[in-house]
C-alpha cells in the first residue's frame, strides 16, 4: 500500500490481494509503524468494498486524533520557539509539525510525539529556565546537567509538560555518537524558514535534513517504517543537491548509513533512484547491504524500542566510523549522569567519579542482570 501497488489494479485483483488478510494484525502494524494516517488516506482513495468498515473506522479515529495532536504541537512549537526568540535564543526545529508539512504538505499525514529543537550549546541552561517558566519539567530530574562532561557525552535533554502532555527535546548536537558534526553556526546560516507557520520557525537546509533523518533512522534501527517513508518522500518530492549530501556523509563518516538507507528504500518502497543516489548507494556497498539486512530484522521484530537487545548494541557500534569508535571508548572513561544519580557526591568531590566509574558501572550491570533473572523466574 505504501508503494501504491494497488492503485492501478482491477477490482478483482484488489480482492485477490486483500483476501485472507489478518486485519487485527494489519491495524497493529499500522499503529506500530506510526503509518495509520498515510494508510487511511491510501485506503480512502482506493475506496474498496473489500476493506472492512470497522478497519476504516479505526484508522479514521487514529487519523483524527493525530490531526488534533499535531495542531496542538503546532501551537506549542510556536509558543516555545517564540519564548526562546524573545530571550535571544536561536532555534532550528528538527521534526514535529514543521517536518510533516515539509514532507507531506499537511501535518495530519505524519505522527510526532514531541518537539525536537536544536539550539547553541551555550544557551542550554537559559533554555531550561525558559521551559521551567512555561511549566515544563526535566524528564531526567536534576541529574541532567550535573556532570561537566554533559555537553559532549549527551546530545539532548527531554522536558515534559504535565498538564499539556507535550514533550520538548532540547538538542545542542544532532547525534549522540561524538563524531564529526556540522557546527550550529553553519547549520543556522544554511537553515530555511518553514512555510507552515505564520510566526518564523526555522528548519534545517534540505540536504542537512536528509543527512539528519538518515542518521536518526539508522540509529534507531529503522524499527518504524515511518522514518523510511520520510526518506522516500524527500527523494520523490524535494530537489536535493546530491553532491552536498555526499560531501556531508563523507565528512561525518556516515557513507555506510547512506548506503543502508538507499538499499532499504529502493528494496522495500521501490523509491526511484537516479545516478547520483545510486552512486551513494554503491559506496561502502558491502557494509550498506549488511546494515540494511539488520534494519529489516528490527522492523519485523515489532519492538517498541530495540534498546534492550544485545544485538542492537553491536549494531549501533557497527554504524560508527573508526574515529567514532575511538571516541566511544574514550567516553566510557568519563563520569556520566547515571553515576551521579547512583552515587551522589558533593560537587567538590566530583573528581572521585573517575576512579569510581568502573565499580559503579559493574554495580549497575550486576543489578540489571539480577533484575532480569528475577523477571524470568
Amino acid at each position: 500500500m505504501l508503494r501504491g501497488d494497488l492503485t492501478d489494479l482491477t477490482s478483482e485483483e484488489i480482492k485477490s490481494r486483500l483476501h485472507n488478510i489478518d486485519w487485527p494484525l494489519f491495524l497493529k502494524l499500522a499503529y506500530h509503524h506510526r503509518l495509520y494516517s498515510v494508510i487511511y488516506v491510501q485506503l480512502k482513495k482506493l475506496n474498496s468494498p473489500f476493506v472492512p468498515a470497522a478497519v476504516m473506522e479505526r484508522l479514521k479515529q487514529q487519523y483524527t486524533i493525530n490531526t488534533f495532536r499535531m495542531l496542538q504541537l503546532t501551537a506549542e512549537m510556536e509558543q516555545v520557539c517564540g519564548a526562546f526568540r524573545e530571550r535571544g535564543i536561536r532555534t532550528i526545529t528538527l521534526k514535529g509539525p514543521a517536518l510533516a508539512h515539509d514532507l507531506y504538505g499537511e501535518v495530519s499525514m505524519r505522527t510526532s510525539k514531541d518537539l525536537d529543537i536544536l539550539i547553541p550549546v551555550q544557551d542550554v541552561e537559559a533554555a531550561e529556565r525558559i521551559l521551567i517558566d512555561l511549566g515544563y519539567q526535566c524528564k531526567e530530574g536534576e541529574r541532567a546537567l550535573t556532570v561537566r562532561s554533559w555537553k559532549w557525552r549527551e546530545h539532548h535533554i527531554c522536558y515534559i509538560h504535565p498538564d499539556k502532555r507535550t514533550q520538548v527535546e532540547i538538542h545542542w548536537r544532532l547525534n549522540p555518537d561524538s563524531g564529526r558534526e556540522t557546527d550550529f553556526e553553519v547549520l543556522w546560516k544554511r537553515s530555511r524558514f518553514s512555510s507552515y507557520t505564520q510566526t518564523p520557525v526555522r528548519m534545517l537546509e534540505r540536504e542537512d535534513l536528509w543527512v539528519y533523518l538518515v542518521t536518526h533512522g539508522a540509529r534507531h534501527g529503522w524499527f518504524r517504517l515511518r522514518w523510511l517513508l520520510d526518506i522516500d518522500q524527500m527523494i520523490r518530492t524535494m530537489p536535493l543537491d546530491m553532491k552536498k549530501i555526499e560531501r556531508r556523509l563523507k565528512a561525518e563518516g556516515r557513507l555506510s548509513i547512506g548506503s543502508q538507507t538507499l538499499h532499504l528504500t529502493s528494496d522495500l518502497l521501490h523509491t526511484p533512484l537516479d545516478d547520483a543516489f545510486t552512486s551513494i548507494q554503491t559506496m561502502n556497498e558491502r557494509a550498506g547491504r549488511r546494515l540494511a539486512r539488520e534494519g529489516a530484522l528490527f522492523m519485523n521484530d515489532m519492538l517498541d524500542s530495540p534498546d534492550q537487545l544485545k544485538h542492537y548494541r553491536s549494531y549501533l557500534f557497527s554504524l560508527r566510523s573508526t574515529r567514532q569508535k575511538w571516541f566511544f571508548f574514550v567516553e566510557r572513561l568519563y563520569p556520566s549522569t547515571w553515576d551521579v544519580q547512583q552515587f551522589p557526591l558533593p560537587r567538590r568531590l566530583f573528581f572521585l567519579y573517575f576512579p569510581l566509574r568502573p565499580f559503579l558501572w559493574f554495580w549497575r550491570r550486576l543489578k540489571r542482570s539480577t533484575m532480569t533473572e528475577r523477571g524470568k523466574v
